[in-house]
């Protein structure tokens, strides 16, 4: 008689091929969640790379039909205004504005945009009762770096609807990651013998609205470690460019 030989495969081998199969599946599926992370932190950073080539574009455009002349500055001699409010002694960043003598822009600090403001909402600049992120407008006479007689900067820009751009817009829905500026620093270069034309540098720092994910020091997202830190949707960027008026 031939004895039938069985084969299968021990409990052994079993519980160690289920062993490897469990690792390889935890290994694909922690690979997939940080593709996936930084896939989100790729789209926040084009996103931002794209606002900054975008409103740098614009503020080109806008500075070759400027008389250098015209550029607004107030009684310190500043071009950039910011608007602030003063609590517990400290001074909070309200908005800023920047007015050329054809276009003017004015925005809503981050602090604002992100809704942390809390008491402080009614300064901020909006349109039509609903706040602006940051817009270019049409204003001819610098209306808008223009103290009223209350001693107060405009907040309520309804009576320039008609020329108004978005250049950043206010989040259409909650938890959408919403870019601001930051910081816009202007200074002169050079000024031709005229006075009309001249070159001037311009640093904007933009990036996501949330503040508590941002090191004020450094301009700099949290680092993963730290407990406020939300790295997959956090970025900033400076950008840094010399702009030309031809009077």
């Amino acid at each position: 008689m031939s004895r039938r030989m069985k084969y299968g495969f021990t409990i052994i081998e079993l519980t160690l091929a289920m062993a490897f199969i469990s690792v390889l599946l935890i290994s694909i599926v922690l690979v997939s969640i940080q593709a996936g992370k930084m896939y989100n932190r790729g789209i926040i950073l084009r996103g931002v790379n794209q606002a900054g080539r975008d409103i740098d574009t614009v503020m080109r455009q806008d500075f070759l039909q400027t008389d250098s002349r015209q550029i607004y500055k107030d009684d310190s001699g500043e071009s950039v205004i910011t608007v602030s409010n003063v609590v517990e002694g400290v001074s909070e960043p309200i908005n800023g504005r920047l007015c050329l003598g054809g276009y003017s822009y004015v925005w809503n600090m981050p602090k604002m945009i992100d809704n942390e403001g809390g008491a402080y909402n009614d300064a901020m600049v909006t349109l039509d009762g609903a706040p602006i992120n940051f817009v270019r407008v049409v204003d001819p006479t610098a209306q808008l770096c223009e103290k009223n007689a209350d001693g107060a900067y405009p907040s309520m820009l309804d009576t320039f609807s008609d020329g108004i751009t978005h250049l950043l817009k206010m989040p259409d829905s909650d938890g959408e990651v919403v870019l601001a500026i930051h910081s816009l620093e202007f200074s002169p270069v050079a000024t031709g013998e005229n006075q009309s034309e001249g070159l001037y540098r311009i640093n904007l720092t933009i990036g996501t609205s949330k503040m508590s994910e941002i090191n004020t020091a450094d301009q700099s997202c949290k680092p993963p470690e730290d407990g406020e830190s939300n790295f997959e949707f956090c970025a900033i960027n400076q950008f840094d460019t010399i702009v030309r008026t031809n009077g």
